[in-house]
């Protein structure tokens, strides 16, 4: 064999040695790999390590070694000796080490995170154990990090009794079996986080009290822990979710209508919407009464976004229902309070309520009466009618049953045997009849602390209360007690009213009562007949002031607000119109009262009817212008028999002359001398007749030279108006002014002009009095014609002027009227036109007629003279 074919045997050689050792390698993982697969935790999974590292490479040692909590060195864990025992010293080292980051090859591996190879311990300067390796004849070692990311799970390192350089690719077999480790153990951990996960989930579900279920997408249930078992009635079952309000007894809030099956929470939620507080009501076999529950459902997705399944959570809320309920049923009971329900009626209803909320529990009011001895029967409408009859009337006492003595001793009483407690010796034979055997009894108190009556429970068993029914008992009395004491207050409001009823009438007075902070009013019986209300017509502050003529509605309100406003009083005289056009004269007096903070409360005050008053005042001044008018005319009558005595000689004188001249003329013998003689008599007579006239003319005539001033027609107008006041009473009417603010100032004579308009306004008085009272309506109105006249306008809705001619009213002797004279308006326009004015009549172009007249404004050298 030559050179060359021995060469090729070796090289030969050494490829079958490699493949053989490349293919123990591959073998050592695959079989490491499944046995730590296998393994419970990484103390089991490192012994295999060592084990089939050792057993298969033929290193004599494995170690490995493990950070401790803190992390801050690493200490000896589990070890493998390959067949040999005399190694044991060794290993007592090794467990006597700890090594920090860096020292020795442990430490050395953890700092590094990196293989590290040693090929002779004895005489590395970086071992510490050498002088225990080199009494055992240990020789090479490799160090191997497991890792798991970043982070240095452990480290193995491996020994063999030769020294060696640095194997590659057996560190690689070993560095790629310490990575399978990290991905088993990472797999492992992984199982125990989940395991333990769903432990914990379990214990969860287990014990909430929430029932929590799970469907997938075609609605088969994936958990239904207990709480939703509970609720239910039963757990999972393999039912179609068309079937599951029938299978679980689920309804709507009406407790009676199927929940519809495409509208359950859990269905909806697998359809991918999200439910919240859907409140369910379920009732099945093992809750025949029923309870709530209020849902809200997800939908459960993968990774892909898709809907999964779906998920509820489930809250019993039968107690939140319940007590909801028993609200809802308390707030019935307070409206039938507030809106006047009978007493009787109101205590039945409470006592009913209070009776629904337990089995067996039976109920009773009884009410103290007035003279505060005995009790009054007020509600029980389940206890026998022979024991309700024999209490009513019971006096109350120390030993008077639960009620009596509870009412008497002011505190609550509780008797758990009827039929042995003392309090109950004179009513034990009929409690034993009726079949009650315990009672506990609550006084019912007022604000203040009087006794009002009593709240009883009964029970059929020997017990005293349970804490639910001593809080029932509190609610009961509460209630009653507002129901009592609105009922007493009511009645002490009735008997007030008719006291107060009695003092009006008697001082012919009404009495009224306005509540601005509820908008609402009382008035005594009087006072509704005065303004015209029903007596079961409910008041306000705007009804009352709507019986307020329109006139004078305005001032009263203001007068009324400004005592609001001021706390003050209020008084106010006005005419009411009442429903059947009727007017009344009235005085209003009132004053307000305020609460403790100092705020309105009420306005208190009385309405005094002085129409008969006024109706004789306006007598009155009828009659004195009736004498007036009379005196008048008997002044004239003794002018007119002195006028006539005045005239009656000169005119005799005349007559006589004129018939001798006449006598003479027909005689043919006139002498001339007496002929004059008996026409100079004659024109002496004449002139001293026109005299006489001249005389009469100057009495009755006005001075035209009669001192005048500056005036503001406004302020005369006003005063005039006051002047007819008791006129425009009388009358029904209503006189209404326009007055322009800017008029200017006029010279006149004030008593003059303030006929002129006394006369125009009894005219338009006159011209409306046949109209319905509310249309005898008057307008008298100012404006500045550019500041060189004042115009005054008074206008009437009377039937009008003559058409044909309206200004033939101011001729002489011509009147519209049966008992005119016809000289009214002739003086008017005498003294306009004296004035150096002008006045005008015309017909108003709806109805009715007007009257303007025009006087100059006032020069400015008469402005200055006058100041």
């Amino acid at each position: 064999m030559n050179e060359r074919d021995k060469i090729s045997q070796r090289s030969g050689e050494h490829r079958e040695m490699a493949e053989s050792s490349r293919e123990e390698q591959l073998s050592l993982l695959q079989t490491i790999t499944m046995e730590v697969a296998a393994a419970s935790d990484l103390s089991s999974a490192l012994e295999v390590v060592l084990r089939r590292t050792c057993e298969k490479t033929g290193w004599a040692l494995g170690q490995a070694w493990v950070p401790n909590k803190g992390k801050t060195h690493l200490d000896c864990g589990p070890v493998w000796f390959c067949g040999k025992t005399d190694l044991e010293g060794f290993r007592a080292a090794s467990e006597a080490s700890h090594f920090l980051p860096g020292t020795g090859l442990p430490g050395r591996v953890w700092k590094s995170k990196r293989p590290a190879w040693i090929e002779d311990v004895t005489v590395d300067g970086n071992f510490p154990r050498n002088k225990a390796a080199a009494k055992v004849g240990l020789k090479a070692a490799v160090g191997i990090p497991i890792l798991s990311g970043d982070e240095v799970l452990a480290v193995i390192e491996f020994f063999v009794q030769e020294a060696r350089t640095e194997d590659e690719r057996l560190v690689k077999v070993i560095t790629a079996i310490a990575a399978q480790l990290d991905l088993v153990m990472e797999r492992k951990r992984a199982e125990e986080k989940l395991s333990s996960t769903n432990e914990i989930l379990h214990s969860i579900l287990s014990s909430m009290g929430d029932g929590v279920i799970v469907a997938d997408e075609q609605g088969n249930f994936l958990v239904f822990n207990p709480a939703a078992e509970r609720m239910f009635g039963r757990g999972a079952t393999q039912t179609a979710s068309s079937e599951w309000s029938h299978q679980y007894g689920l309804y709507l809030p009406d407790r009676v209508t199927p929940f519809p099956p495409d509208q359950l929470p859990l269905t909806r939620s697998i359809r991918g919407e999200g439910v919240n507080n859907v409140e369910i009501f379920v009732r099945h076999e093992k809750a025949p009464n029923g309870l709530w529950t209020r849902v809200n459902g997800r939908p459960l997705r993968g990774s892909d976004g898709k809907v999964s399944g779906g998920v509820i959570v489930c809250r019993d809320i039968t107690e939140v229902k319940k007590e909801e309920f028993f609200l809802f049923d308390q707030s019935r009971v307070l409206e039938m309070i507030a809106a006047n329900a009978s007493l009787s009626e109101v205590l039945t209803s409470l006592v009913l309520l209070m009776e629904g909320q337990a089995d067996g529990l039976r109920c009773s009011i009884l009410l103290l009466n007035r003279d505060g001895k005995h009790v009054r029967h007020g509600a029980a409408p389940n206890l026998p009618e022979a024991y309700v009859k024999a209490v009513d009337g019971a006096p109350i006492g120390p030993r008077n049953g639960s009620c009596g003595t509870a009412m008497y001793l002011r505190k609550p009483v509780v008797v758990k045997d009827v039929l042995t407690d003392p309090l109950w010796a004179d009513y034990r034979k009929l409690a034993e009849i009726c079949g009650l055997r315990a009672c506990w009894s609550t006084p019912i108190l007022s604000p203040q602390g009087d006794v009002l009556g009593s709240f009883a429970m009964y029970r059929e068993e020997t017990r005293g209360p349970y804490p639910e029914e001593l809080r029932l008992t509190q609610i009961a009395t509460h209630i009653a007690g507002i129901a009592i004491e609105r009922q007493r207050a009511q009645e002490m409001l009735r008997e007030r009213e008719a006291r107060i009823n009695l003092a009006a009438e008697s001082a012919d007075l009404a009495f009224w009562v306005i509540y601005p902070g509820q908008n609402t009013a009382w008035m005594s019986d009087k006072g509704r007949a005065i303004y015209g209300f029903d007596s079961n017509q409910a008041l306000t502050r705007d009804l009352i002031c709507s019986r307020v003529h329109s006139d004078e509605r305005a001032a009263v309100h203001a007068a009324f607000d400004h005592a609001c406003a001021s706390l003050g009083i209020f008084e106010s005289e006005h005419r009411l119109v009442l429903p059947y056009g009727k007017t009344r004269w009235v005085i209003v007096r009132g004053r307000c009262l305020q609460d403790e903070h100092g705020d309105l409360l009420e306005l208190i005050g009385v309405t005094i009817d002085v129409s008969a008053q006024k109706q004789s005042e306006l007598q009155l001044q009828i009659q004195r212008e009736e004498m007036s008018h009379l005196n008048r005319v008997a002044l004239m009558g003794e002018m007119t028999a002195s006028v006539a005595h005045e005239l009656n000689q000169p005119l005799t004188a005349i007559a006589n002359n004129a018939s001798a001249a006449r006598r003479f003329l027909e005689r043919g013998n006139i002498d001339p001398a007496l002929l004059q003689q008996l026409l100079q008599d004659m024109v002496a007579d004449s002139q001293r007749a026109g005299e006489v006239i001249r005389g009469i003319r100057a009495l009755v005539q006005k001075d035209k030279n009669i001192a005048r001033s500056v005036l503001n027609l406004n302020a005369v107008i006003a005063d005039t108006l006051r002047l007819v006041s008791s006129d425009i009473v009388l009358r029904e009417s209503v006189v209404t002014t326009e007055m322009d603010q800017h008029l200017p100032p006029v010279e006149a004579a004030p008593v003059q002009i303030q006929q002129v308009l006394l006369n125009l306004i009894m005219n338009a008085l006159d011209a409306v009095e046949a109209l319905p009272p509310a249309e005898r309506r008057i307008i008298v109105s100012t404006r500045s014609l550019n500041g060189e006249a004042a115009e005054v306008s008074v206008r009437d809705f009377g039937s009008g002027l003559p058409k044909d001619r309206p200004d033939k009213v101011f001729d002489h002797f011509f009147s519209t009227k049966q008992t005119g004279m016809g000289m009214g308006l002739t003086i008017v326009r005498s003294i306009i036109e004296t004035h150096g004015g002008k006045i005008t009549a015309e017909n108003a172009p709806d109805r009715g007629a007007r009257f303007v007249f025009h006087l100059p404004a006032v020069r400015s050298d008469s402005k200055s003279e006058a100041a």
